[in-house]
């Protein structure tokens, strides 16, 4: 045990000492950028699954019996033959896959859980602006708050499974984009 000293304030008191609005406005960033890169994920795959969606039912259309005519007729030109084979065949294979996957589900479900991480986004910016504008705020209510949107944080991580799209490399390059978007509130340490 290190000598007692009138000057020195031992780590614990020092902690217990803090204003907890310093606390609350940490832990608050923490889940406003939690919530945000969740956001982000989620669009990022609704373009990825919207994407799979909308070539899948072009080429479907492209390749169905009444294009199919079309087709016969481009099958019969030797440099499109190669290009109607290819079509057709990435058409019924990325519809196999469109089934399989559930893709408009999949759309759907990312959709609403962007919709929900963006209003819970929204309520924290709002959460935080109230503590910059009253930095005396009422800690109590504050703290019941924030306990409220970790809550519904937790809710909607809930409803997020698996998906084959969200890899390492992909996950790490959306928090890299929201790093660089968030630079400056993350230098200061907000």
């Amino acid at each position: 045990m290190p000598p007692l000293n009138s000057n020195v304030i031992p780590s614990n008191e020092l902690k217990m000492s803090a204003d907890p609005r310093d606390k609350l406005w940490e832990k608050s960033f923490s889940t406003y950028y939690d919530c945000y890169f969740e956001e982000m994920i989620s669009e990022r795959l609704v373009y990825r699954w919207g994407m799979l969606d909308d070539i899948t039912k072009v080429l479907v259309a492209l390749t169905a019996s009444g294009s199919a005519i079309s087709g016969w007729a481009l099958w019969n030109e030797p440099e499109f033959k190669i290009v109607w084979l290819f079509l057709a065949g990435l058409g019924a294979f990325l519809s196999i896959i469109h089934a399989s996957l559930n893709v408009q589900s999949r759309v759907k479900e990312w959709e609403n859980l962007k919709k929900d991480f963006t209003e819970l986004r929204v309520k924290i910016e709002t959460f935080r602006h109230k503590m910059e504008i009253n930095p005396q705020f009422d800690i109590n209510e504050f703290t019941k708050q924030y306990e409220e949107q970790r809550q519904m944080f937790s809710e909607i991580m809930k409803r997020i499974g698996g998906d084959i799209t969200r890899t390492s490399k992909f996950q790490n390059d959306t928090q890299n984009d929201l790093n660089i978007k968030l630079a400056d509130q993350i230098q200061n340490g907000e």
